[in-house]
């Protein structure tokens, strides 16, 4: 019976975390929408793609402005 109620107890957790990752996946998909993103999440994500594939550089191996130093 204890693995029975420790099932539930994960169950119930990974429930929880599933609705969370759900609702902030809606409200980021909200703020892409109304930032210009047609399709909200599912055009950042392309277009994130497309700078990869044409070899835009990170942020982390652009070089600093002259603020940034």
């Amino acid at each position: 019976m204890n693995n029975n109620n420790q099932f539930q107890a994960t169950i119930a957790s990974l429930e929880s975390k599933v609705d969370l990752l759900e609702a902030e996946l809606i409200y980021l998909n909200d703020l892409l929408l109304r930032c210009g993103f047609p399709e909200g999440t599912k055009t950042l994500k392309e277009t994130a793609e497309e700078l990869l594939k044409e070899g835009n550089p990170s942020p982390h191996e652009q070089k600093p402005t002259s603020f940034e130093r």
